[in-house]
């Protein structure tokens, strides 16, 4: 099937350029949303007022501040931040925190059901209705007028967040092998630009909800974009059988790629069974798969989302801005945020270009071996230098190791399940950030941190062993049956980094240099190999 639709015009060219320019941008909205809370509620800077009517301004919690008489100190931005806004600075850690928490509880929920959602009414609808809905709740984050409305939308936003999981859908069902990872990649990385204009705001905007209506803008711009802009999966057409809307893509397809194409009956269709999630953990040769890719999403975003925070919180409380000649926390706290969207970007780019050197298997060996070494420097080292590099090959390796993960889940299952692998795998990331969340309750509890970090050494010790065993991308098609589908390697083929077919940039190349002559020659390239897929079937 795979042959087939590449010689339909599914090789890079106008389409795919304008599908990857606007899908891609989803990241940006997704990205600002998930890490809002970084912005949102931190400590604000109060400002303690002496006999002589002196304003002292203070970032973090002065000691005995909260026994103060209102008329004593005020906050130095009163609408800066959530805790401002709604005056909580003086509430329990749980309360304080509880936003992210009830996020990624919702982010959970999402991931889980995007895939079903979007196995029923299409790839589209499903993008188009959850980037809407995301749209309208994060707009209704302005309009809270108490603490627990402001909780509960915040619940809300992370409901919708599974139309990030449908556009890396897209993306990979619409290209062939040669530039999956590499547009899977692009979306990564504007998650990272995500991260970085995040910071930019904070620094130009001194309220939270300035940086809410940004967020509101460009959600429903792209969700104008989206309506004209991207087209139904044909692959999810053809497996359906919805031949009218099939023909209608492959036609608009080949008058954009300039390319001659099939009839609707020469292009093989699998067979649409009904699949449900748990049949991800009952089907033989995804079980596994399935289950270390789930482990492998929730640490790495674990880690990701614990680091980013103490490492930004870490350098605002001690006061080490000072030192680098910023004059202002918040300032501050803006330029570090932008320079974690930095080291994401680069974690992204890196373990992209591993994968066409090496292939899946052995990047995602080395990013969880890196992962460990930085964690075992953390713990052993006390220097500031060593803590604070170690920090950054967490957060460089970590969004590496979720852009494989989703990678792998995108290439390893047959269309009727890949929606549900998808977003289970990225549902890991929402538990990874529910754990992370639950972290900060307890931050200050003295040397619980020690223990936490044992516990991910030996967490992440486990995630180096088991990563051995899976198993390269087969070939450059998507699996169309069970039998397609990845498993995983025995104790025999744990030092196997490479498959036989662990070579897919270069598989096909020659088939697709002969029928590329001209258009005589890819018409007759795809009757040939439909005839074929049609005897074997």
């Amino acid at each position: 099937m795979d042959d087939v639709i590449e010689r339909s015009g599914y090789a890079f060219g106008t389409n795919e350029a304008l599908m990857l320019s606007q899908l891609s941008l989803a990241a940006i909205p997704t990205a600002m949303v998930i890490f809002l809370e970084l912005v949102t509620i931190e400590e604000p800077p109060i400002c303690t007022i002496d006999e002589s009517g002196t304003c002292n301004t203070y970032y973090g919690i002065p000691d005995d501040m909260c026994k103060l008489n209102d008329t004593e100190w005020e906050y130095l931005y009163p609408q800066g931040t959530v805790i401002s806004q709604y005056d909580i600075l003086c509430a329990s850690v749980l309360q304080r925190r509880l936003p992210p928490l009830l996020f990624y509880s919702g982010m959970l929920i999402s991931c889980l059901l995007i895939g079903l959602v979007s196995d029923y009414l299409g790839r589209k609808v499903a993008l188009l209705s959850f980037l809407l809905m995301e749209g309208v709740f994060v707009a209704s984050l302005i309009a809270m007028g108490a603490y627990p409305g402001y909780c509960t939308m915040r619940f809300f936003t992370g409901i919708c967040v599974g139309y990030f999981v449908v556009c890396k859908i897209l993306i990979v069902e619409g290209l062939k092998v040669e530039y999956r990872h590499t547009f899977l990649a692009a979306i990564w990385c504007s998650f990272a630009v995500g991260i970085m204009l995040l910071g930019l705001l904070n620094y130009f905007f001194t309220r939270y909800i300035d940086i809410l209506a940004c967020i509101v803008i460009i959600i429903f711009v792209l969700w104008t974009v989206y309506i004209f802009g991207i087209q139904e999966s044909l692959r999810w057409l053809l497996v359906k059988r919805r031949k009218d809307e099939a023909v209608y893509i492959l036609h608009k397809i080949a008058y954009m790629n300039e390319v001659e194409l099939p009839s609707y009956d020469d292009i093989p269709k699998p067979v649409d069974d009904e699949y449900r999630l748990r049949d991800l953990f009952i089907i033989k040769k995804s079980r596994w798969t399935i289950l270390i890719l789930l482990q492998l999403s929730i640490v790495s975003f674990y880690l990701l989302d614990d680091y980013t925070q103490t490492t930004i919180d870490s350098f605002i409380n001690s006061e080490r801005y000072k030192y680098i000649g910023f004059t202002d926390a918040e300032t501050a706290r803006s330029v570090d945020l932008a320079l974690s969207g930095l080291v994401f970007l680069i974690g992204v780019v890196l373990a992209s270009l591993s994968c066409c050197l090496l292939g899946r298997k052995p990047t995602t060996t080395l990013g969880v071996i890196v992962l460990l070494a930085s964690l075992i420097t953390s713990l052993c080292s006390s220097n500031w230098a060593f803590q604070e590099s170690s920090s950054y090959f967490i957060r460089m390796s970590s969004p590496g190791l979720i852009f494989l993960t989703s990678l792998y889940s995108l290439e390893a299952f047959i269309t009727p399940l890949r929606a549900r692998a998808v977003g289970l795998v990225v549902s890991g990331a929402a538990l990874g950030g529910i754990l992370s969340a639950v972290k900060s309750f307890y931050k200050e509890v003295e040397h619980l941190n020690q223990v936490i970090l044992i516990v991910e050494i030996v967490v992440v010790t486990y995630l180096v062993v088991i990563s051995f065993l899976l198993e390269e991308t087969k070939g450059r098609a998507l699996p169309d049956s069970e039998e397609d589908m990845l498993g995983v390697g025995g104790l025999r083929n744990m030092c196997n980094m490479r498959g036989e077919e662990g070579s897919p940039l270069l598989q096909g190349s020659e088939n697709r240099d002969n029928g590329s002559s001209g258009s005589g020659g890819k018409s007759k390239g795809v009757s040939e190999s439909s005839e074929d897929i049609s005897a074997n079937s």
